[in-house]
């Protein structure tokens, strides 16, 4: 059924035509996907789980936020801090604001990092 034009009634669509898709990029590359499955990020996971518990290592307030501490970056080296003393927003005081500062205030990352492991040692 047909109007003068040639088309059918309203409402109904004609089928697009098909076109090839692309394909696209893997979301996780294959070394990325290893090491998410390994057992070192599930210990990683599982340690930074356990300092996210612990309070603030300079004012002692909670919740707080998992800092990753050292080169190269590890998630089994991290500091609990608030969000005041880890954003950059919060100004003085707050590690990404000045990390020179906030080491010089509350001593170098190995003193901070020992005294992390003290504080779950205690749990």
């Amino acid at each position: 059924m047909t109007n003068l034009t040639g088309r059918g009634p309203l409402g109904l669509k004609q089928p697009k035509p098909e076109r090839a898709k692309k394909k696209g990029l893997p979301r996780v590359s294959k070394k990325r996907a290893a090491y998410l499955a390994s057992p070192e990020r599930v210990a990683g996971k599982e340690h930074m789980g356990r300092v996210a518990q612990l309070r603030c290592l300079v004012c002692g307030a909670w919740p707080v936020e998992v800092h990753h501490e050292g080169k190269p970056r590890s998630d089994m080296n991290c500091l609990p801090l608030c969000p005041r003393h880890h954003r950059r927003e919060f100004g003085p005081g707050a590690y990404h604001y000045s990390p020179k500062a906030f080491y010089a205030a509350h001593g170098p990352s190995k003193e901070l990092l020992e005294k992390v492991r003290k504080m779950l040692n205690a749990l």
